[in-house]
C-alpha cells in the first residue's frame, strides 16, 4: 500500500532537538512544583453509588491555574484498583472509558486547559453566523505567544499533564505502582512528556496522536492547532524560523529517547488532523516495547467501527499491562 509505505518511511532527525532541551524542562518544571497543589474534591450524584467512586476534582497547575478533572474508580472489597488517567484532544472532552470500569480499573479524565468555555466556533452557532468560516473558529491558543516558549500554550498543557500525574498518585484509592495514560490527538503529546519527564505510567496508549514530527507534519495537518500556527506565523522569514526552532521544544520526537514506558499506537492512515507520518516516525524512536493498529478507511461507517474497536483495544491493553490478563483473541485492526 503506497500510503502506509509513505508513512513507514517518516523519520525524524533528533540532532535538531534545541540544545538547551533539557535544561528548559527542568526549570519549567521546578517553577511547577513551587505552585501548591490546592486539590479540591466534590462527589458526583451517581445512581453507582454502591459499585463506584464518583469525583469532580479541581487542583492548581502552572500559574495558578485550576485545572478540572473527573476521577471515577470502582469500589472493590479486595486490593486497590490500576488507574488510567486521560488526556483528551485539544477541542474535545472525553469520557471515562465503560470497559475500563468493568474490568476493575480507576479512571480520572483531566479536562484541556481553557476548555472550561465553548469553543468559539460554539459560540458562533449561537449567534447565528453569516458564513462558514466564522464557525471553524478554534480556541486560538495554540496561535499565541509562539516567540515565547515559557510562555506558550503547549509548555502549560504539558506541566499540566505532569501536575495531574502528581495528584492523581496522591490519591489513596489506587494503587499507584500501576498507572496506565491514554493520550488522544494533542492529548497524546502530553502523555508522551508525562512519560518522558516524570518517568510515570507503565503503559502508554495513544489515540491517532498528533502534534509529533511537527517538522513534517505542520503543514499537512487540518487540525485547529497546526491552522492557529500558520495564522500566527505569516511574518518574516526570520520569525517563521524561530518559531519552527521554539515548537522542537515541545515535539515529543525530540524527547523520545526519555521514554520507557511500553507504548500502543492507535492510527488511521487517511486521518488529516492527527496525520499519521508523525506517529510513525515516533515509532521508530522508540526503543520500548511498542505495538501499532492501523485502520485505513475514512467514511463515517468505518470511522464508527474504529472508534468501537480502538476502545476495546485500549481496555484490552491496559487489562495485560495493569492487571496482567492476556486476552486470548488478539487486538483488532482494520
Amino acid at each position: 500500500m503506497a500510503l502506509f509505505d509513505e508513512c513507514f518511511s517518516s523519520e525524524a532527525d533528533p540532532s535538531l532537538a534545541p540544545r538547551d532541551l533539557e535544561k528548559f524542562w527542568n526549570s519549567q518544571i521546578a517553577r511547577l512544583k513551587r505552585v501548591p497543589l490546592d486539590i479540591h474534591t466534590k462527589k458526583k450524584v451517581s445512581r453507582k453509588l454502591f459499585t463506584e467512586q464518583n469525583l469532580m476534582m479541581d487542583f492548581q497547575s502552572i500559574d495558578k491555574y485550576h485545572m478540572q478533572a473527573q476521577f471515577v474508580a470502582p469500589r472493590k472489597l479486595i486490593g486497590k484498583p490500576p488507574l488510567v488517567v486521560i488526556f483528551p484532544d485539544y477541542g474535545s472532552e472525553s469520557i471515562a472509558y465503560k470497559g475500563l470500569m468493568n474490568a476493575g480499573i480507576a479512571q480520572m479524565v483531566v479536562r484541556m486547559r481553557g476548555h472550561e468555555a465553548p469553543r468559539p466556533s460554539q459560540i458562533q452557532e449561537i449567534n447565528a453566523p453569516k458564513n462558514k468560516e466564522e464557525r471553524a473558529r478554534s480556541y486560538g491558543y495554540f496561535g499565541e505567544h509562539l516567540l515565547d516558549p515559557e510562555d506558550y500554550y503547549a509548555a502549560k498543557i504539558y506541566l499540566d499533564a505532569y501536575r495531574a500525574l502528581e495528584v492523581a498518585r496522591l490519591r489513596k484509592e489506587i494503587d499507584t505502582s500501576r498507572i496506565g495514560i491514554i493520550g488522544q490527538g494533542v492529548g497524546a503529546a502530553q502523555a508522551l512528556f508525562v512519560a518522558a519527564f516524570m518517568q510515570r505510567g507503565d503503559a502508554l496508549y495513544l489515540e491517532n496522536p498528533a502534534f509529533l514530527h511537527l517538522e513534517h507534519t505542520q503543514n499537512l495537518s487540518e487540525a485547529d492547532y497546526a491552522r492557529e500556527i500558520n495564522e500566527a506565523a505569516k511574518g518574516s522569514k526570520k520569525v517563521r524560523q524561530q518559531i519552527k526552532e521554539n515548537l522542537r521544544y515541545f515535539d515529543p520526537v525530540y524527547f523520545a529517547n526519555r521514554i520507557g514506558a511500553s507504548t500502543a499506537f492507535s492510527v488511521n492512515l487517511t486521518n488529516r488532523l492527527a496525520v499519521p507520518h508523525g506517529s510513525f516516525a515516533l515509532f521508530h524512536l522508540l526503543r520500548n516495547e511498542k505495538d501499532m493498529f492501523l485502520f485505513t478507511e475514512g467514511d463515517p461507517v468505518a470511522l464508527a467501527e474504529e472508534k468501537r474497536k480502538t476502545a476495546s483495544n485500549a481496555v484490552r491493553y491496559f487489562k495485560e499491562k495493569l492487571l496482567g490478563q492476556v486476552s486470548d483473541s488478539p487486538m483488532s485492526d482494520d
